[in-house]
């Protein structure tokens, strides 16, 4: 059992260090491979602009002056993850 738990622990350590990451360098998470720009339509659907960005262009500063509720994460380890949760 302890070897569970520091399994788990080590594991949570990985990812509050390569999460942190993120924060002293946004440029090297904030990717154009990562970060998928839509927009909500009036029906509610989402729609995906097709504007090239780069990390100069503001985006940064658009994300940190965002008014709250106008930004939704998503992650696709997370939605695998509830989808395998769902299937067992």
């Amino acid at each position: 059992m302890k070897k569970r738990w520091l399994g788990i622990r080590l594991a949570a350590g990985i990812c509050a260090a390569l999460g942190w990451w993120g924060l002293l360098y946004p440029e090297l998470a904030l990717t154009p491979d990562t970060v998928s720009i839509q927009t909500e339509t009036q029906d509610g659907s989402l729609r995906k602009q097709q504007t090239e960005w780069t990390f100069d262009g503001g985006l940064y500063q658009a994300l940190l002056n965002a008014a709250p509720g106008s930004i939704r994460l998503r992650s696709r380890l997370l939605t695998d993850f509830a989808l395998f949760w769902e299937a067992l």
